[in-house]
């Protein structure tokens, strides 16, 4: 399971358009929002992060959070119909 630091979300309409992601040792990549909904499922962990280096600040992790038939990208686990993702 990879440890997965999201540097930026793209939102429009309460909907993840894009997450720009780093694993250790390779480059920044952007994945789109089922991708990320993929991970989660997968057991992976992304993880919200401000700042680098040794100034980096980690956030709550993001959840995969069921809302009738449907997922959503949360730093919460509120059952609500959006994705909302905090950064510290």
């Amino acid at each position: 399971m990879a440890d997965i630091e999201v540097l930026h979300a793209e939102l429009v309409g309460g909907r993840v358009i894009s997450l720009e992601v780093k694993l250790l040792g390779v480059a920044p990549r952007v994945i789109d929002r089922a991708t990320a909904l993929g991970w989660l499922a997968g057991g992976h962990s992304l993880i919200p992060v401000a700042g680098h280096g040794h100034g980096a600040v980690r956030g709550a992790a993001l959840e995969r959070v069921e809302v009738g038939e449907e997922y959503f990208l949360r730093t919460d686990t509120a059952a609500l119909a959006e994705d909302a993702i905090h950064f510290p």
